[in-house]
């Protein structure tokens, strides 16, 4: 059983498929890690990727500079956020991790929640469907979950 369910309100939700589809362009991964008040467990705001780290994107895949973090660490600390998740996108409708997925988890914590978007969130993508979610488990172990089992949920609003 997950440790955490999270929550995110759907025009949250839209504003980052929408950020992910435009950031991605339809022809490179995007990303973004979701926040929240510190005493919660809702999504309320996300930070993408290349606003931590302007050349995340360059090489078409997710390449995040480590030193990245300090600026998210200063960003949640500052607005009184933790990181609840994070999310990025995959070029066709497969959302499986990669091996690069598995070893490399944005946040190495036991707990944490993974989404992929399919097909460089280029579809209009209202819900959850066709969404992969994972939780790390550390030591580069992850369990995979049905969209469907009330892990995350998008409430509508």
């Amino acid at each position: 059983m997950p440790i955490i369910k999270l929550s995110i309100q759907s025009p949250v939700w839209n504003e980052l498929v929408h950020q992910l589809k435009t950031r991605g362009n339809g022809v490179n991964e995007s990303g973004a890690f979701l926040l929240g008040p510190s005493s919660g467990q809702e999504i309320t705001s996300f930070i993408c990727y290349d606003e931590l780290d302007p050349d995340a994107y360059s090489e078409g895949i997710i390449a995040f500079d480590g030193g990245a973090y300090v600026e998210l660490w200063d960003h949640c600390r500052k607005n009184n956020l933790k990181v609840l998740a994070d999310v990025h996108t995959h070029p066709g409708s497969w959302t499986g991790q990669s091996p690069t997925d598995q070893k490399h988890p944005m946040i190495p914590a036991a707990g944490h929640i993974a989404l992929i978007v399919p097909r460089y969130a280029q579809n209009k993508q209202t819900g959850l469907a066709g969404v992969g979610l994972y939780e790390y488990l550390g030591d580069k172990k992850w369990k995979p979950y049905s969209v469907r089992s009330g892990l995350f949920k998008i409430i509508n609003k």
